[in-house]
Parts: C-alpha cells; sequence; structure tokens
C-alpha cells in the first residue's frame, strides 16, 4: 500500500474546507487512501449514532427506514463524516481493522474488531451502504471505510458482550467517568434521563451519593431506571417544559440538589436542570442537543448561582470503567444486553 507523506495525528490533513480547521469543526474530511504514515484504515460495519442525532432524524423522516438510511448516506456523501446537521452530534463506530500505517500506534493490528471513542463528527467515513436501519434502534448496519487518527482512542470489542451492548456501552463511557469524578461523598443527585448514560451515571454515583433520583418523561424508562435498584426516588416530568418541571419537583418533595447530571436526548431541558440544582450547586450537561448560550443565559436570568458544567466524552479509563460497572451489576447488564 502507498502512503502519504508526513504525519497527521490531530487529522488536519484530512480537513477540505475550512482552510486551517481540525476535522470536528471542518465542513467537509477528505476519507480516501492513501492512509498517512501514522493512520488506520477501518472497514465499517455498524454506526452507532447518539441519542440525539438519532432522535432527530427518526422524527424528521417520520420514523421511515429507508428515508433513515437516505438522510444518513447524503449526511456522509455531503461532509465525508457524520455529522448531523441539526444537532452537531455525531456517535462512533464498530469495524474491522484493514491496514496499519507503518509508524501507526502498535495498539491493534490488523483483523482486530474495534470501537472507536471518538465523535463520528470528527471520523473520516465513506458509506458504500446502509443495509440496515432499525427505527426502534440508533444502531445502523452500514458497509464502509473510516480512517482512525493517532491521537484517537480506540477499544477492541469485549468477548463477554454482545455487540449491541459494547457499541451503546462504549458510545456514553464518558458519561459515568465525569459523574463519579465530580459527584461529592453526601451530595444529593438527580439524573435527568432514564437512557443509558443515565444508568451508567447511576451506577457509578450510587456508592457516594446521599440521595439518587431519577426524572424521566417517559413512564416505562423511569420504570426501568429505578429497576436498577440505584435510585431511592423518582418523578415523571417533561423537562423541555420548565414550568411543569418546577411543579412536578414540588409536588414529589425533591430535595435542592446539590448535583444535577442531564443525560437527556432531547433540546431545551438546560433551564429545568438549572431549577433543580441548589444554590451553589452543579449541572452536568452529558446533552447532546444542550446549547451553551441558552444554559448560560437562563442561569443568570434565573438569578441561579450554579455551576454549569459541558460533559467531555473523555476521560483516563473511562472504557474500562464502564464495562466493570455492568460487569458488577447484573440488572445493568439485562439493561444493555436487553
Amino acid at each position: 500500500m502507498k502512503y502519504r507523506q508526513g504525519f497527521n495525528p490531530l487529522g488536519e490533513g484530512r480537513v477540505l474546507a475550512p482552510p486551517g480547521a481540525l476535522p470536528q469543526a471542518a465542513q467537509k474530511l477528505d476519507p480516501e487512501l492513501p492512509l498517512f504514515q501514522d493512520e488506520a484504515w477501518i472497514g465499517v460495519e455498524k454506526l452507532n449514532l447518539d441519542s440525539a442525532s438519532f432522535r432527530q432524524l427518526r422524527a424528521a423522516n417520520s420514523g421511515d427506514a429507508r428515508a433513515i438510511a437516505q438522510n444518513i448516506r447524503q449526511i456522509v456523501e455531503e461532509r465525508g463524516k457524520m455529522q448531523n446537521p441539526v444537532t452537531g452530534s455525531g456517535g462512533m463506530l464498530l469495524g474491522r481493522v484493514e491496514a496499519l500505517g507503518p509508524q501507526a500506534p502498535t495498539r491493534f493490528k490488523v483483523g482486530d474488531r474495534i470501537a472507536t471513542l471518538i465523535s463520528l463528527t470528527l471520523t473520516p467515513l465513506k458509506l458504500e451502504a446502509v443495509e440496515k436501519v432499525d427505527p426502534d434502534s440508533p444502531q445502523v448496519d452500514v458497509r464502509g471505510q473510516a480512517v482512525l487518527f493517532a491521537s484517537a482512542p480506540a477499544a477492541l470489542l469485549p468477548k463477554d458482550f454482545s455487540e449491541r451492548a459494547a457499541l451503546a456501552i462504549f458510545d456514553v463511557c464518558g458519561a459515568p467517568a465525569w459523574a463519579r469524578r465530580l459527584v461529592r461523598s453526601g451530595d444529593k443527585v438527580l439524573i435527568l434521563g432514564g437512557g443509558h448514560s443515565g444508568a451508567l451515571c447511576a451506577a457509578a454515583v450510587s456508592g457516594s451519593a446521599a440521595e439518587l433520583w431519577f426524572s424521566d418523561v417517559s413512564e416505562a424508562a423511569l420504570e426501568k431506571a429505578v429497576g436498577l435498584g440505584f435510585a431511592k426516588s423518582a418523578f415523571a416530568a417533561d423537562a423541555q417544559a420548565p414550568l411543569g418541571f418546577r411543579r412536578a419537583l414540588e409536588s414529589h418533595r425533591a430535595p435542592a440538589f446539590d448535583f444535577v447530571i442531564n443525560c437527556c436526548n432531547a433540546p431545551e431541558t438546560e433551564t429545568a436542570s438549572i431549577l433543580a440544582a441548589r444554590a451553589g450547586g452543579k449541572v452536568l450537561f452529558f446533552n447532546m442537543a444542550t446549547q451553551f448560550n441558552r444554559a448560560v443565559l437562563s442561569a443568570e436570568g434565573l438569578g441561579r448561582d450554579v455551576e454549569l458544567i459541558m460533559g467531555n466524552g473523555y476521560a483516563e479509563g473511562h472504557a474500562g470503567l464502564a464495562l466493570d460497572l455492568v460487569r458488577r451489576h447484573e440488572r445493568l447488564r439485562r439493561f444493555f444486553e436487553g
């Protein structure tokens, strides 16, 4: 195989537009061969779209699988990556290492099946086909190729989980790592969203939180989340409707929370998160539909002295931590494998 001259650890050599950008902020990436000396070439088998992006794609296409597939192909063809133009978010992928540049990191060998732990919004990608879309699942079967940069974290697919479960865990593994790092012993914690990231955050902080609550707009999701056994209390409420959400807090006699973790997959939930936090409390946003300006202006307008933290999908050892949490809790394993 021929290789391009030089190295491309941050991916800037793959940016086609605009000049000077790095891959995440780029409008278009180059997903084609040849590789730079330090890159890996991945045969892509599955995309795991992030929850906010998939929710938007499903709604925009009325839940039609063929239309969703076409929408995904169109985005990737136009941008050279999977970055939802509405939510700005992507997801991650599963694939097999097909080639390694002569100076690529030695963490994998050709033939290894891996999951990328970086966003599709900065991963050069081309698709030959979108082979299967299930409107009820963000995991999309595809056939294509992607480029993995030397700086990009990735993990071998674990043998003790199904592909479906491993991808779902890896997709949100940053959330429990940061929740465990930031939540202090004795904190009263509220988790908004009873999905995968919310469940892992609950497992991560259950040993330190004095009180752990869940809230979700879906009664069914709330029942599953509470059934994991980590939270003692819960209430159903729509975080997109802050006045109704505040009434739900009051009617359930919820405390003023020291720490609120927003794991919703919908926009306009910033204000509800802030209303739930006590003065001097903290809100951690792990919702890819979060808007920074809406969050800070809401806190300012409400006169709330609350620390707002934007979740970072990467933390040292985050994939191992998330897998270990699921391995230790049988109910959590069934939640992901289900």
